[in-house]
């Protein structure tokens, strides 16, 4: 791999040297060879580790570089070296669409032939160092992309940030395999959603992101190693419901929280309606499509809202006041406390949201964790349970 990026970068700079006779100055010809090395390592790390038709997302923009922007790849000649690559047939360039598509780049299979004769394998990829872990993103619209919001930092986004290099250290050390096969490091980082490009705070969401495991369906996740132990996946139940029970400082009663009168065998449209009304700012007037679907004939989005209410007096006032950004964040917080007390006992887990995937010895010492790092964060223990593996 390191000898076709080389070859890459020879021919790319030939294409471009305008005057032959001229030496090209050292530091900009190194820089532009850490791009070719880098794309050519993200497109053949895409080409073996996802299916055809998977893509790279680049921001391609023209406006001022921000924190998020690697000065030892500037955006022009990294943009360049994308069209170099997609004219010479080893990757497909997709312009962006304004206000709806990115810029998305994927590896051709003329590439993927290249990366099969090198016997190009995951255990080649390496990180380098560097790349922003604390992320804020701008929601403007629905459906429509998330900008990235630049920030200044605080106190605050500094401890953010050393948590995530504690996360990432334990995670890049640990002997993570799938199927046997070692995965080459990812690294997480925490995304803030807030309200408009010009906010900058760190109180809405915060889930961890970036984990190879995070988008593996559940039956592949069976695969999942850490120090050759398999892996058993622990989760919060119920999780946002108990969080708006603590939120109020009140006991959420015992038995299923999304049993709801006259919906009996329809559990997954009680739990979707519950995320939509903790996530929308007013009243549930219509029902989404898949709403309408998980749901029995002859309901509305009013009988549901109600019988949901119904079943929750205690936090009904909460819904529709769109309080999930800060019930996500408090669960993200919880979850990376969770972590980084697990770290600090020697134990590397790997997280989903609300679950953490742990080796089958460090059950018992997770479980514990998971407790006990919510009711000091919340003051309720929250409850925890294995998931099946079907």
């Amino acid at each position: 791999m390191a000898d076709l990026a080389a070859s890459l970068h020879a021919k790319l700079e030939a294409a471009s040297s305008r005057n032959p006779n001229r030496k090209p100055r050292a530091d900009a010809a190194e820089r532009r060879l850490a791009i070719v090395q880098n794309l050519v390592s993200n497109l053949a790390l895409v080409a073996l580790r996802h299916r055809p038709g998977a893509r790279l997302a680049v921001q391609a923009d023209k406006r001022a570089a921000t924190r998020y922007d690697r000065k030892d790849l500037p955006r022009g000649p990294l943009i360049d070296t994308l069209k170099s690559l997609a004219g010479d047939g080893l990757a497909v360039y997709r312009p962006a669409v304004f206000k709806h598509l990115r810029t998305t780049v994927e590896p051709t299979a003329r590439l993927r032939s290249r990366l099969t004769q090198a016997g190009a394998s995951l255990a080649d990829f390496g990180r380098a160092p560097g790349g922003e872990t604390v992320i804020l993103k701008a929601v403007v619209g629905r459906n429509r992309p998330k900008p990235l919001v630049d920030y200044p930092d605080t106190g605050e986004t500094l401890r953010l940030r050393t948590e995530m290099k504690t996360i990432n250290d334990a995670l890049a050390g640990a002997d993570i395999r799938l199927c046997g096969e070692r995965q080459p490091p990812d690294q997480l980082v925490r995304v803030f959603l807030v309200d408009g490009a010009e906010a900058e705070t760190v109180d809405g969401h915060g889930r961890l992101f970036g984990g190879f495991w995070q988008s593996l369906p559940r039956a592949r996740r069976a695969g999942l190693t850490i120090g050759g132990e398999r892996l058993v996946e622990l989760d919060y139940r119920a999780m946002y419901v108990h969080l708006a029970y603590a939120h109020v400082g009140a006991t959420l009663p015992a038995g299923d929280p999304y049993a709801v009168a006259g919906l009996e065998g329809h559990r997954d449209a009680v739990k979707k309606a519950v995320a939509s009304l903790f996530f929308r700012d007013g009243t549930l007037r219509r029902l989404s499509g898949e709403l309408r679907e998980l749901l029995p004939a002859g309901w509305t989005a009013k009988r549901l809202s109600e019988a949901v209410a119904a079943k929750h007096p205690a936090i009904a006032h909460l819904l529709g006041t769109n309080i999930g950004p800060s019930l996500a964040n408090t669960e993200s917080n919880i979850l990376v406390a969770v972590l980084l007390r697990l770290i600090g006992g020697g134990v590397v887990a790997l997280p989903i949201h609300d679950c953490a995937l742990v080796a089958e010895s460090a059950k018992a010492a997770a479980m514990a964790a998971m407790r006990e790092e919510s009711k000091r964060l919340v003051g309720v223990a929250l409850p925890v349970e294995e998931k099946s593996r079907q």
